[in-house]
């Protein structure tokens, strides 16, 4: 009863790390109000900040298939960890530069890419820690994260913008996002190899 106990537990900590995880690489929604800043307050267009974001969004589906590869291969740790620090890395050069190459460097390419990276990893992992039946369900619950990170990145990020201006909102965003990744990564693993998944029948 205690092992069961145990590994319910367990199993339970990397259902909650991916989520969180999630809710972290819902970082995209941040970019409307970014968006809408560089337009109202230093005259960028509508074409040139919608560039990033689409950039973003074709490497972040790009580079979903090398990440699951890679997820196969290596674990999802070195896929969050690479993902944090990515993420921390393209929004400090969207912030140093405030151009249009910039932006697309940092969070069209950059975080694109860490967010392939990033979203890879939680959802598959969480799943080998329970049972057949049960694994739609924690993909559902894992999956939200992303979904409901529109709650609370935009309130965020019109915050940091209004008080700290959008350097540094790029920054504190960036160390944000890599300092919750990079740890949560530590609760994200696949479970050993005598494990036995999760799930009453």
């Amino acid at each position: 009863q205690e092992t069961i106990k145990r590994n319910k537990s367990r199993a339970k900590r990397v259902v909650i790390a991916g989520t969180a995880i999630n809710l972290c690489l819902g970082v995209l929604y941040a970019w409307s109000v970014f968006a809408k800043e560089l337009q109202d307050s230093l005259g960028f267009t509508a074409t040139e900040t919608a560039l990033p974001y689409s950039v973003a969004i074709i490497l972040f589906a790009f580079f979903m298939v090398p990440a699951g590869v890679m997820l196969d291969r290596f674990g999802p740790r070195l896929l969050l960890i690479l993902s944090g620090v990515l993420i921390g890395i393209g929004f400090a050069i969207a912030g140093m530069t405030l151009t249009v190459t910039g932006f697309v460097i940092g969070f069209g390419i950059i975080v694109g890419a860490a967010m392939g990276f990033g979203y890879a990893a939680p959802t598959p992992t969480a799943t080998k820690w329970y049972k057949p039946h049960l694994r739609g369900t924690i993909t559902g619950i894992v999956v939200s994260g992303y979904g409901l990170a529109a709650v609370y990145v935009s309130p965020l990020s019109n915050y940091l913008l209004k008080n700290f201006g959008v350097t540094n909102a790029f920054y504190y965003l960036g160390i944000f996002f890599t300092v919750l990744i990079v740890g949560l990564s530590f609760v994200m693993k696949s479970p050993p190899e005598d494990w036995v998944p999760v799930g009453d029948e």
